[in-house]
């Protein structure tokens, strides 16, 4: 059970409010990630495992940490383009969303 996919999730979720509080006042989905990473790689990591069946485990788990984010729109932090463009961890070309934190 310890390696589910969600509960493994469940777990970097419960790091995103030390992850958002080292964040810039405006940051894109990629960078939470990668700041997400850096602080609890053991835990990134195996939950990055758990999603290699479908030869995609990064884009798999960043949609699903993605989700999570998308909760807290509106609370502590607002969506402010939605189609902002990137490159990835493997420098292709892409897009993300650009957040801004709330004012507390």
């Amino acid at each position: 059970m310890a390696n589910q996919p969600n509960v493994l999730v469940d777990k970097l979720e419960g790091f995103f409010d030390e992850t958002l509080q080292k964040m810039n006042r405006q940051f894109t989905s990629h960078e939470f990630f990668l700041a997400l990473l850096h602080a609890h790689q053991n835990d990134y990591v195996t939950a990055l495992a758990s999603y290699t069946g479908n030869n995609q485990p990064f884009k798999e788990l960043h949609w699903e940490l993605f989700k999570r984010l998308q909760k807290l729109d509106g609370k502590q932090i607002s969506l402010q383009i939605k189609d902002y463009p990137i490159r990835d961890i493997f420098g292709i070309a892409s897009t993300t969303t650009l957040w801004r934190k709330k004012s507390r």
